[in-house]
């Protein structure tokens, strides 16, 4: 799934975008000093709590195009069973990244053993879409990327993320600590209760003859409506070489079930292989891993 592999690795602290600004964007972003983090759950050391039924069975994940998509399912074989309750053929709701919503139809599902597969009809076709779902209960988030932040607020941005990837605990060895961090992937997307929610991808770097070593780590960092400063909610360190290290995408946001639980749909590259899972907010300034698949090679 090198689709969703991102690229662009040279965003840096320096960089301006020319990108225009949205309607309606997000209030600025404010610089004031890091706040100590609240307790955060790694991927790492905390268990997943298990599949959200809010969500519905399944969840689709667009694949080559937009007709095109993977079926995740609670478990693995166990839960293939799941697939001979769904309506034939089936409706979905497509959601975007943007917050875009349309409905499509799955008329077949085609089970191969390692991938589950669908695909997505309807009359206009579906346009992009990153993630779907058969009934469940979930309304979509919108979300900014890179691209639509304006200059002031990616400098920002990249300073709040610098500054409070650099208060989390570095490998047991040090061997990162002092380096500085590249930032690339980053979101951002408002809540109900009026925080505003960045999420990022930063990167370090040992430069080493054979293979260079390297540190990603994802982040979720959260401001309170009142509050000015932005504070760690949720982080997922790694190390490895820049072939297999995980790099995690922001797929879509959304709101779960009648509490209207805010959660993110994320994908984690390891290169030759994916996973697909849930992060939600526990509490405001909490967030917690909801659910992972296993690893996809499809």
């Amino acid at each position: 799934m090198n689709a969703f592999r991102r690229a662009a690795w040279g965003f840096a602290l320096g960089l301006c975008m020319t990108a225009c600004e949205r309607a309606k964007a997000p209030p600025p972003i404010d610089s004031a000093s890091v706040k100590p983090a609240a307790a955060v759950d790694s991927s790492a050391a905390t268990a997943a709590r298990g599949w959200n039924p809010d969500v519905g069975p399944v969840i689709l994940v667009a694949a080559g195009s937009p007709i095109q998509a993977y079926v995740l399912l609670p478990g693995d074989s166990a839960s293939r069973a799941t697939l001979s309750g769904l309506p034939s053929p089936a409706s979905a709701t497509l959601l975007g990244r943007t917050g875009t919503v349309q409905t499509g139809e799955v008329p077949s599902i085609a089970d191969s053993g390692s991938c589950v597969t669908a695909t997505i009809g309807g009359a206009p076709p579906p346009r992009a879409w990153n993630v779907g779902f058969i009934g469940g209960v979930v309304a979509p988030l919108a979300v900014d990327s890179t691209e639509s932040f304006t200059s002031a607020d990616s400098i920002s941005a990249v300073t709040w993320l610098n500054r409070l990837a650099s208060a989390l605990p570095n490998d047991s060895a040090g061997r990162f600590a002092g380096l500085p961090f590249v930032v690339s992937g980053m979101w951002r997307f408002n809540l109900p209760d009026g925080a505003q929610v960045l999420a990022a991808n930063l990167t370090r770097q040992i430069n080493q003859e054979a293979t260079p070593l390297q540190e990603h780590t994802f982040l979720i960092a959260e401001r309170r409506a009142s509050d000015t400063t932005f504070a760690t909610a949720y982080s997922d360190r790694s190390y490895g070489d820049e072939e297999t290290i995980e790099n995690h995408d922001l797929l879509a946001a959304m709101l779960l079930g009648g509490a209207r639980q805010p959660a993110i749909v994320v994908a984690r590259d390891f290169g030759d292989a994916t996973s697909f899972g849930i992060i939600e907010r526990a509490t405001p300034g909490h967030w917690r891993i909801g659910w992972f698949s296993p690893k996809r090679h499809c």
